[in-house]
């Protein structure tokens, strides 16, 4: 019999839109799922795009202070890690931020 299992579920594969580049450990908001480039990619490029692990970010001023633990979500417009709930949640912070990054837990 054959099986139904088709992969671990760590890598999505995703286009790159038209107009969009992407480098490698950016941030990449698949509708409702937020992950890290595994490499860069120009539009109608296909990338691997890791849903799973702790990633230090980049943190903007605009999100203040995060410790750990605190939600953080992700607003695609900006392509910015922010801690307003109305934005894409993306998972918690794995410890407290520093120097204008912060680690985030990914959450699928």
């Amino acid at each position: 019999m054959a099986s139904n299992y088709k992969q671990s579920g760590e890598v999505l594969h995703y286009v790159v839109q038209a107009g969009d580049s992407i480098k490698s450990n950016d941030l990449v908001a698949v509708e409702d799922v937020v992950g890290v480039a595994m490499t860069d990619g120009i539009a109608g490029e296909l990338l691997a795009v890791n849903v799973t692990g702790v990633y230090s970010v980049p943190l903007p001023s605009a999100a203040g202070t995060v410790r750990q633990g605190m939600k953080l979500y992700y607003d695609p417009a900006t392509k910015e890690i922010t801690r307003t709930d109305t934005d894409l949640f993306i998972g918690h912070a794995w410890e407290d931020d520093a120097d204008g990054y912060v680690s985030v837990k990914l959450l699928f």
